[in-house]
């Protein structure tokens, strides 16, 4: 039957899907992602490449380099030469004129020069001006700048050429209405399209909504004020015409010395116009924009085709005219080629849905593979949202949606992790009362290694047992005796397991524990004499507290060894334990129960001796032959730590300790009885001691013989 999921589940993804989306909403505001959004819309600009204007409405005539070399006079020339143009274009039949000059204040040097611009702007109604509006920094301080009077005739027309940089300093929107003194003046791109509406049309500029309105034309916004600007390429995809090709007519001449088609500041062939165009039909119906494209007159901006390819393939770096944008939103207006934001209940929808992608993957594949099927999401939306600009004109947001994505990854990354963290408690809080923290962890980082089976590995053993527990337990009712074993037992274990060792199973009053198991580390043999040390410590301890409450006291027996065993999980198939196996296992039972033959407390093998012997005192007890085995074992008592504090009595004790046994394997036994003697006139307690003492007084009455090897065999356990 399927686990079903509890509502608290779902109620968490949900929340891990709110705040994520909500958090991508709030940072999108900030300066470093809202630029990274704009460098991703240069990007789709770039991807999808220049849309070439051809049969453009809009022609460009340029004031150029070749212009000011051209003319008798320098920048900035008389108003004559506007006039003059002007002139010209309307032969031509030019449907509306844009002058993207700002022409606010009279002529100093040449003033009876204004009076011919004034009447040639008096005598057309289709060509408009320009004036601006400036604003101080801090926005708290704006002024307004229109065209100089004598140039603005009854209805006469002009618009503001306010172009707005975004946070990184490039131009992607226009602003096709600004606000001054609660009145609202068009931009010059917008007053020229109401200019270019036929005649009977409601020429009407508002803004409602979501669209601005320019007569009959419905234009989106991209922000209360703007429009997204759908650039056609980079600068000089318009077709260009120099100024003084259409300055210079009969009427006009430029310098005798100058050669019209010797200069072109672009290194193209479109500077020049070609001889007589001008009375031809190219300018017919069309808009005509006269700018600036000097660089020192700094009317020049970036824009998302900054950068770009020439048709040979190199990397090219051109600012953009200012009279350029204005044509690509009249452009833009006129073809109704505009970019559009995305749908905003669609918008939300693919926030949702990758948000529930990323959810789906990361529940779906584990750890590399979920990082790969995130990135598959991330590359599928940031396909769609390419695909949708290139196609169709709309602009998706990029960066809110990718953050809501890269949240939720994170977000259910760490919910899982929480949740595995949660599921291993709840084991270990089932578990921790039959099997040890250690396996347990086991247990949860490789669940396959819950299959039967063992390895071969080199690992320390230890036995404890009580000695003389049949008699206590006789003498104790049964609940008695069940506390009494339950809080002995209780910190025996706690101290295994400080020592990392594990509790491999309970046998009434007995425990068997194993250190360097289920993985193994340096120092095993160390960790369980330390352990042992500090078992006897703590049962010491108890035996005071037992005795003031009238309970029998315990001694405790350990014996330890250290040797290959095989380690694992034995027992059938349905039920088995987690165990270890081996000769050395039963050398370690057996050196526990040897203790009460030489009144020791803890007996360790030569084989833990000899991972130890720089750190504990040790003394050597006997060689043994254990029941089973021909060769004879080293055993030792632990002592202490190097660590402890001992009198100078306890060292002599053990000098004359170990020259009375080299004495006894000698077979000198008087030497050996006096050196003997001498340890039990220190500590009259020594059993070690007396039992050598009593093995040597036996043997100088009976001599064992010129075999004797000095072994004792253990028949019994």
């Amino acid at each position: 039957m399927k686990k079903q999921k509890p509502k608290s589940h779902y109620r968490n993804l949900l929340f891990i899907a709110i705040f994520s989306i909500l958090t991508a909403e709030f940072l999108q505001f900030t300066t470093v992602f809202q630029t990274l959004e704009l460098k991703i819309l240069d990007m789709r600009f770039n991807l999808r490449g220049v849309q070439s204007p051809d049969d453009s409405p809009v022609v460009i005539i340029g004031i150029d380099d070749q212009s000011d070399e051209s003319t008798p006079e320098r920048w900035p020339w008389p108003r004559s030469y506007y006039a003059h143009v002007i002139e010209n274009l309307e032969e031509a039949g030019a449907a509306v004129i844009g002058i993207d000059v700002i022409l606010d204040q009279a002529d100093s040097g040449h003033p009876e020069k204004d009076d011919e611009l004034a009447a040639v702007l008096k005598k057309y109604d289709n060509v408009v001006l320009t004036g601006k509006l400036l604003v101080t920094r801090d926005l708290t301080y704006s002024t307004l700048i229109p065209p100089y009077k004598k140039f603005l005739p009854e209805n006469g027309k002009w618009g503001l050429a306010a172009l707005e940089a975004d946070l990184d300093g490039f131009y992607r929107r226009y602003p096709l209405t600004q606000v001054y003194n609660d009145s609202t003046y068009p931009s010059l791109a917008a007053e020229i399209i109401l200019t270019a509406l036929p005649a009977g049309t409601k020429k009407r500029l508002e803004a409602d909504g979501d669209y601005f309105y320019i007569g009959p034309l419905k234009i989106p916004k991209y922000d209360e004020a703007s429009m997204l600007i759908n650039y056609s390429g980079p600068a000089y995809t318009f077709p260009y015409y120099s100024f003084d090709s259409i300055l210079d007519d009969k009427d006009f001449d430029l310098r005798e010395d100058y050669d019209l088609n010797a200069f072109d500041d672009r290194g193209d062939s479109t500077a020049g116009i070609p001889p007589g165009l001008l009375y031809t039909d190219f300018f017919r119906g069309k808009i005509v924009l006269i700018g600036s494209t000097m660089q020192e007159l700094h009317d020049n901006f970036p824009t998302p085709f900054l950068e770009y390819r020439t048709s040979e393939g190199e990397t090219a770096r051109a600012e953009m005219p200012g009279v350029e944008i204005h044509a690509n939103t009249i452009l833009n207006i006129l073809s109704g080629q505009y970019l559009q934001r995305f749908p905003a209940s669609l918008y939300w929808l693919a926030m949702i849905v990758i948000v529930g992608l990323v959810f789906l993957s990361t529940r779906l594949f584990r750890a590399t593979l979920s990082s790969i099927a995130f990135l598959a999401v991330v590359g599928a939306y940031l396909f769609l949202v390419f695909t949708v600009f290139i196609k169709a004109n709309l602009v998706m947001s990029a960066v809110s949606p990718l953050l809501a994505a890269l949240f939720a990854f994170i977000g259910y990354t760490i919910y899982n992790y929480i949740l595995a963290q949660q599921e291993k408690k709840m084991v270990r809080s089932v578990f921790a009362h039959y099997v040890p923290e250690s396996v347990i962890k086991t247990i949860l980082d490789n669940p396959a290694g819950l299959a039967l089976g063992g390895e071969e590995r080199v690992v320390t053993v230890m036995f404890t047992d009580i000695a003389g527990f049949t008699t206590i337990s006789e003498k104790l009712k049964p609940k008695e005796l069940v506390t009494l074993l339950n809080d002995y037992l209780t910190e025996m274990t706690n101290i295994v397991l400080k020592h990392d060792g594990i509790i491999d199973k309970f046998e009434g009053d007995a425990i068997m524990a194993e250190f360097g198991v289920p993985v193994t580390y340096p120092g095993h043999a160390k960790a369980a004499c330390c352990a042992a040390l500090e078992m006897q410590k703590k049962i010491k301890n108890l035996r005071r507290d037992w005795l003031k409450q009238g309970k029998p006291e315990l001694y405790m027996r350990v014996g330890i060894n250290t040797g290959e065993v095989i380690v694992g999980n034995m027992g059938s198939r349905d039920v088995f334990d987690y165990t270890v196996m081996g000769d050395h296992v039963n050398l370690g039972a057996r050196l526990e129960g040897a203790n009460k033959f030489y009144g020791t407390e803890i007996m360790i093998s030569e084989f833990t001796l000899n991972e130890v012997k720089d750190d504990f005192y040790t003394r050597h007890l006997d060689l043994l032959r254990v029941k089973g085995k021909e060769k004879p074992i080293a055993v030792y008592e632990l002592l202490a730590t190097k660590e402890t504090k001992f009198s100078e009595m306890f060292f002599r004790l053990m000098e004359y300790y170990e020259q009375g046994i080299s004495a006894y394997r000698s077979q000198k036994w008087a030497e050996a009885i006096a050196l003997f003697e001498r340890c039990l006139k220190l500590n009259p307690d020594d059993k070690p001691a007396a039992i050598y003492l009593k093995r040597s007084q036996a043997f100088q009455q009976r001599p064992p013989g010129g075999d004797w090897d000095g072994v004792t065999t253990l028949t019994e356990k």
